[in-house]
């Protein structure tokens, strides 16, 4: 066996098993039912919910009410679906105050709801740069809430995840903000898609945030820049998925691959019935391409 092959089995064995989960805005009009369902039936072992009976902002459904999380957990226990991330679409971006109060509200009702789901993560949004406005000021308001949720979150056992997204698509932009908000409880959700499209390569942003990540989007796409992109099936565009899929697993990350299905954003691409089971079959053949099997 050459030096090579043994540092990449070695990385393999330390990688341990894939496990794969998919966003609920892949089903966006799906209920909490549907959602355990199509995951126990499509190979997944976790769900992150980000829309559920076609409502995007959660706190507003009774099944993620205080007195209905329970009963909701008990639903994705029984059937051994982990709750991946409780996904919000918080941003503390906006000059005005009360709206960043607003914003911070609903970042604790949803660190609530991770608590009472069993979560370990709510991602939040750094957010795009308001146009004409001072960048740094900006900065400021985006530290001051992210430091503001990550010590209600600190309260409850949970941990903020910042998406590489928007004005901190690439890594290196996502790493001076966590550095700013100086918190031991703020990670990264790397969106493979969004860091390649703002031009930095995927050893660039594993450089950057690397011991930060926790989660990772996977994501296909035939055109992408900075301007946007389109979404297609796994494996049918350009992205090299497994690429990043081999730096993981050289990398050592234990965490789950998501399939981001953005069928919420995009309503003619093909249905959770066609996407989940072609993302869960494709990145299985990735894996054991990579010379690995799960037990």
């Amino acid at each position: 066996m050459s030096p090579g092959t043994a540092t990449r089995q070695g990385a393999l064995e330390d990688f341990m098993e894939l496990r794969l989960g998919f966003s609920s805005l892949g089903c966006p009009t799906y209920t909490v039912e549907q959602i355990v369902e199509a995951a126990k039936t499509f190979g997944y072992r976790g769900v992150s919910l980000r829309t559920v009976r076609g409502e995007m902002l959660l706190t507003s459904l009774e099944e993620f009410s205080p007195s209905s999380l329970p009963a909701t957990r008990a639903l994705f226990d029984g059937a051994g679906i982990e709750v991946l991330c409780v996904s919000s679409g918080v941003r503390f971006t906006s000059p005005d105050k009360a709206e960043r109060e607003e914003q911070l509200s609903i970042a604790q009702k949803y660190l609530a709801i991770a608590k009472g789901l069993g979560s370990p993560y709510v991602r939040i949004f750094g957010g795009p740069y308001p146009e004409g406005e001072d960048k740094a000021m900006v900065m400021e308001r985006i530290v001051q809430g992210f430091r503001q949720a990550c010590d209600f979150a600190k309260g409850l056992g949970v941990s903020v995840l910042l998406e590489t997204h928007d004005s901190f698509s690439r890594g290196e932009d996502a790493a001076d903000l966590i550095r700013r908000v100086d918190r031991d409880n703020l990670f990264v959700v790397w969106d493979i898609l969004h860091s390649l499209r703002f031009g930095e390569s995927f050893e660039d942003t594993w450089k950057h945030v690397g011991p930060w990540v926790r989660h990772v989007h996977f994501k296909d796409s035939v055109v992408y820049d900075a301007k946007g992109f389109d979404l297609v099936l796994l494996g049918r565009g350009r992205v090299p998925v497994k690429a990043a899929l081999q730096l993981l697993v050289d990398h050592g990350y234990r965490g789950f691959i998501e399939f981001e299905w953005e069928k919420g954003w995009h309503p003619d691409i093909p249905g959770p019935e066609i996407a989940f089971p072609h993302g869960a079959g494709w990145l299985e053949g990735l894996w054991q391409g990579l010379g690995y099997q799960d037990a």
